[in-house]
């Protein structure tokens, strides 16, 4: 069942989806609605309303048919990578969010969630030299791991070293991993400069 939606002069279709229309991976937070066809309602121009087309986009002959208007296989891709975007400029906005909290409080930085915690340490020894330690608990995959360390500005995948190492001396805890970077003054300069960016837009 198709239903209408009206603002102003623009035009839409939609329907609720049914289970059996979804993918096997549909996440759940995501809403079933879809969007078939909008336009422009032109009741004084048949060749350009919205309503006259979609009623002869979906007429051949004596069928009529709107199959065509509910989501592909291109659409369930489309959605999925726009889920990996909006992942990853979330994950870098709470990365440089922890790490200027423990840039700013010399103390640890912890973001919790369901069944993960994903933590920051900015730390300088007596030598005055800075290290970033970038710390996951309940994260298995290495992957989601390394996306997480490519959220850091200025640091490449090359400049990171698991944990414990020679160079910041971080013993993980059970269940933890740890990456750790030298922390140069100039990316702890952008990284401030990123977070009081994103704090004001917010």
């Amino acid at each position: 069942m198709w239903f209408k939606v009206k603002t102003r002069d623009r035009r839409a279709v939609v329907t609720r989806l049914r289970d059996d229309d979804l993918p096997d991976e549909f996440p759940s937070e995501v809403g079933a609605w879809w969007i078939g066809a909008a336009g422009q309602r032109q009741s004084d121009s048949p060749q350009r309303d919205f309503y006259e087309a979609i009623r002869r986009e979906c007429t051949n002959g004596k069928t009529v048919s709107t199959a065509h208007l509910l989501p592909a296989e291109w659409d369930w891709k489309r959605l999925s990578a726009e889920q990996a975007v909006a992942w990853r400029r979330e994950m870098k906005r709470l990365v440089i969010r922890l790490i200027a909290m423990s840039l700013t409080s010399g103390k640890l930085a912890v973001a919790e969630f369901q069944n993960h915690r994903i933590k920051a340490l900015v730390r300088v020894d007596d030598a005055h030299e800075a290290y970033l330690a970038i710390i996951a608990e309940g994260i298995p995959d290495p992957e989601i791991f390394a996306l997480l360390l490519d959220c850091v500005p200025g640091v490449t995948k090359d400049d990171w070293q698991p944990e414990p190492s020679e160079l910041a001396a971080l013993e993980p805890a059970p269940g933890e991993i740890v990456w750790s970077t030298l922390f140069p003054s100039e990316v702890a300069s952008t990284i401030l400069e990123l977070d009081a960016g994103q704090r004001t837009r917010s």
